[in-house]
């Protein structure tokens, strides 16, 4: 007689106080080793103490210094994300962290937020609760699951060499069917948040129905607009002068914004897709080598009149510390740049939403999207740059609710 199939018990979430794991000790000692950090006496160059051109001015590193040492609380940042209920599981090696806010309304809507870098869970704490719990009853409730992408915050770090974006969705998408009983939902994401998102509509589209993107990573469409290959190698003026023939103005600045990028703002990238190792390494120890670091993205890919204050920047900066995450956290750039995650299958099935933030380092033009995405919802905004969830909250939340009002029905 043949025994019962064994059935794989479910993982079981458990718990997270973030207290736990950033013990007192450890920030003494992160302020410590900042308090004895040495500066430069003078700027890299004569006169540059304003300059972004360089990188980082000293200047404005001395400032967001002296606001870490005199001005940031611990405890208030603490008292911030711990509004919050925290979890980790177990999924396929991982100890997977997430924040779970439900809603406490009948036909909530599950919602999966995933952050990029360097970015972490806390790039949605200004979004949690108007998402969650909104104040007008005209407006959808969600059940938000925000997770940490494997080697970054309070989750665990990938199980295997190899591991890649593609991987992270799959492990995404156990955590909402298999672990939270979500057998349809929507994904939200932007920078490698785009990335796992996009996965999810390209392989697990019979449960992740929606999918909204707060920026667009794809291959230019060339061979549609040979065009595009031209602008590349043209003077700007003509440059922009070929792409008004098939782009809108508005596109256009997002095109030039995306190519004055790839021109002088991917060092950080070639780095961290050949040599993780070394640059995670270095920083892994180094408070204001961080600050110097993350410090830079966070004005070079934001609206200049971002509304993003030197507490979140700071409080960014010390999650990565404290948690002792900064060197997986490049590993994604090197394990996916052997993997087509740029030409990931078109969107299976569902419906998409785009919202293009004038001052992201990213442009989306709709045409571009349309191509890998259905894209049933875009618009496009005069203010915000690359960190949705922190420089225009409010926006995001107006996005993600008409989308959704718009298309969750009929998915």
């Amino acid at each position: 007689m043949s025994s019962p199939p064994t059935l794989t018990p479910q993982p079981q979430p458990q718990p997270l106080i973030p207290a736990s794991r950033l013990p007192k000790p450890e920030v003494e000692r992160m302020l410590a080793l900042l308090r004895g950090s040495r500066l430069p006496a003078a700027d890299l160059v004569p006169g540059g103490s304003d300059s972004w051109d360089y990188g980082m001015p000293l200047s404005r590193l001395r400032e967001l210094r002296a606001h870490w040492l005199e001005q940031w609380s611990f405890d208030g940042w603490l008292a911030e994300i711990s509004r919050f209920e925290h979890f980790t599981v177990q999924i396929e090696g991982i100890e997977l962290h997430y924040v779970h806010a439900r809603a406490g309304r009948e036909g909530a809507v599950p919602l999966l937020l995933s952050h990029g870098w360097p970015g972490s869970f806390f790039e949605f704490h200004k979004v949690i609760g108007p998402l969650s719990s909104p104040d007008s009853a005209e407006d959808p409730a969600f059940d938000l699951v925000v997770p940490s992408l494997p080697g970054f915050g309070f989750s665990g770090p990938p199980p295997r060499k190899g591991w890649t974006l593609v991987d992270t969705a799959r492990v995404f998408n156990t955590l909402m069917v298999d672990v939270l009983g979500y057998k349809q939902y929507v994904a939200q994401g932007g920078d490698w948040g785009y990335v796992v998102t996009r996965a999810l509509t390209a392989y697990h589209s019979e449960h992740c129905v929606l999918a909204h993107f707060n920026n667009l990573i794809e291959l230019p469409p060339t061979y549609q607009y040979p065009v595009l290959a031209a602008m590349a190698v043209l003077p700007q003026w003509a440059s922009h002068r070929v792409g008004s023939l098939v782009l809108t103005e508005g596109d256009m600045e997002g095109l030039q914004r995306t190519m004055d990028f790839r021109a002088r703002g991917m060092g950080y990238h070639a780095i961290q897709s050949t040599k993780p190792a070394t640059i995670g390494y270095a920083l892994a120890d180094h408070p204001l080598g961080l600050l110097a670091y993350l410090g830079e993205k966070y004005h070079a890919w934001t609206d200049p009149s971002s509304s993003l204050s030197d507490d979140e920047i700071v409080s960014t900066v010390a999650l990565y510390f404290l948690t002792g995450t900064f060197h997986t956290s490049v590993l994604p750039y090197y394990e996916n740049k052997h993997t087509q995650f740029m030409s990931l299958p078109r969107q299976a099935r569902g419906r998409a939403g785009m919202s293009v933030f004038r001052f992201d380092v990213l442009g989306a033009p709709k045409s571009w999207a349309s191509r890998v995405l259905n894209v049933v919802f875009y618009k496009r905004h005069d203010r915000g740059g690359h960190f949705a969830g922190l420089e225009m909250p409010d926006t995001l939340v107006a996005d993600v609710r008409e989308f959704v009002r718009g298309n969750w029905k009929s998915s």
